[in-house]
């Protein structure tokens, strides 16, 4: 993959930007630890494959004292080889209102729809010091951190700037050097330009400035690139030609795409075989019913558990000779535990799963089967045994989680998938469609799953993987290399600092 991309990207110095380092700091061993979450997990290989300088925030104490004892470059572990991390590094306070109170919740949860209108949001004070003081202070501190990295670059740089938190950094980075390749990859859903009038004008606009600095703005799927034109178009006032997919803005061209994320399937297949997998799935062997629905998820509103579970409900009622013979096995990670929203609806899902089990459990029986933690091997266990994947969120970017399940089940599993998954874009043919507030229809789609011939069964199980297949982490990369090569102008052939 990296001899590709040397051949086919422009004569660059290439800038990956995320919130979040590839590896933290581990207090324990003094030295790193695997950065958490799916992103990172894609970005390793991406910055691997461009052979990228990293910077990231100092998000806490741990990263914060690093950077004052040691400086703020680090080599660190990427995948196969290293690569150089720089901390931007904000105050505790600068990093908590950006972070906690203006990009969780108010960003993630405008560009999932989650905001109960009529009484959520109230944008006051709080929130107004957050965008100055937190947002667009620790944006600016990155950027300043992407610009110096640039100017001690070799040659003309290209920044890939990640996600809903860093959305003000291309245009400053732009604003310092004109002559920088820009993309921004938005890993969330991009939501219509009604719904992004949540947030005051003021806000808004200088997200979509903030953006348009990019020569290409990278989403999950064709329907986030429309509804990106058409916010642009409708809230900016901009000239959009959406046949070409482009916004005309500053004298440029900005060009949107989609590009969406995958699993690096050779790495999830080993690991898939490894004795530890193996060692859960003894394990699951000893408990196993005879039908299993599964999924596995963090414990965010966006991801629609509660909603899961009452449609399992509707399942046992309306299907009383299942009962005894499935079981629901949920997986879930604790996600934010520190925000309010989220601590409340980790105790809904407890209470939920408490009433089916005492509703319809018995002495030798439990309906569902819950477990809080983390462990990767687990769940890619669950995910090679399951008959039946409920992935019915919201809305999400894209999810991980129903691509390495389609890759690694053996036991012919259906996948029952949420339409405003970014990943049914993909896989829709091959996966039981649902609407994620319909719980009926979700019922109904989980019993067709686990009722299905086998042959059809196979048919839909085989059809995912092969999309997977197709579809892997190195095709996400090689797109994006190839756009940046045809869209943005020919390089610069020397970089004056």
């Amino acid at each position: 993959m990296r001899a590709y991309v040397a051949r086919t990207l422009p004569e660059c110095s290439p800038i990956l930007v995320c919130n979040r380092a590839p590896r933290e700091p581990d207090p324990a061993g003094g030295g790193f630890k695997r950065g958490a979450g799916g992103v990172i997990t894609a970005l390793l290989t991406l910055a691997e494959a461009t052979e990228a300088e990293w910077v990231a925030c100092a998000r806490n104490d741990d990263e914060r004292q690093m950077a004052a004892n040691q400086g703020t470059a680090f080599t660190v572990p990427l995948l196969n080889s290293t690569g150089r991390l720089h901390y931007a590094v904000p105050t505790r306070e600068q990093y908590d209102m950006y972070y906690g109170v203006f990009a969780n919740p108010v960003l993630w949860f405008i560009q999932h729809y989650l905001w109960d209108l009529g009484n959520e949001p109230v944008i006051d004070d709080r929130i107004h010091q957050a965008w100055t003081d937190g947002y667009v202070s620790v944006n600016r501190q990155m950027a300043e951190k992407v610009i110096k990295v640039a100017r001690d670059a070799p040659r003309r740089p290209l920044v890939l700037v990640h996600d809903y938190q860093l959305y003000l950094v291309p245009g400053l980075v732009r604003k310092a050097l004109p002559e920088a390749m820009l993309q921004h990859f938005v890993h969330v859903p991009w939501p219509t330009p009604q719904y992004w009038k949540v947030l005051p004008k003021p806000m808004r606009d200088a997200i979509l400035e903030g953006l348009l600095g990019c020569d290409i703005v990278g989403f999950q799927s064709s329907l986030d690139v429309r509804n990106f034109l058409l916010t642009c178009e409708e809230n900016a006032g901009l000239q959009v030609d959406e046949r070409e997919r482009a916004v005309f803005f500053g004298g440029r061209v900005v060009y949107a795409r989609h590009y969406p994320i995958s699993i690096d399937v050779s790495t999830t297949s080993r690991l898939a075989s490894s004795r530890g997998v193996k060692r859960q799935e003894r394990d699951l062997a000893t408990w196993r019913p005879q039908h299993l629905i599964a999924r596995i998820d963090r414990t965010d509103p966006s991801k629609n558990i509660v909603r899961g579970f009452i449609a399992y409900d509707k399942l046992l009622r309306y299907h009383p000779e299942l009962r005894g013979r499935v079981q629901f096995w949920a997986f879930l990670q604790p996600s934010r535990q520190d925000v309010a929203v989220y601590s409340r609806y980790l105790r809904t899902i407890r209470q939920t799963v408490g009433r089916i089990n005492s509703e319809f459990g018995t002495e030798t029986w439990l309906p569902v089967r819950l477990e809080i933690g983390e462990s990767e091997r687990k769940a890619i266990a669950s995910l090679k045994n399951f008959d039946v994947l409920l992935v019915n969120p919201v809305y999400d970017g894209l999810n991980l989680v129903v691509k390495e399940g389609a890759l690694v089940n053996t036991t012919s599993g259906v996948i029952v998938l949420s339409e405003n998954a970014g990943a049914h874009e993909e896989l829709h043919e091959h996966v039981l469609s649902i609407n994620p507030f319909d719980v009926e229809a979700t019922a109904a789609a989980m019993y067709a799953g686990l009722t299905m011939a086998p042959e059809e069964r196979r048919r839909l199980n085989e059809g995912a993987r092969e999309v997977v297949r197709s579809n892997d982490i190195t095709r996400w990369i090689s797109r994006q290399v190839q756009d940046l090569r045809d869209l943005v102008v020919s390089p610069v052939r020397s970089w004056a600092r």
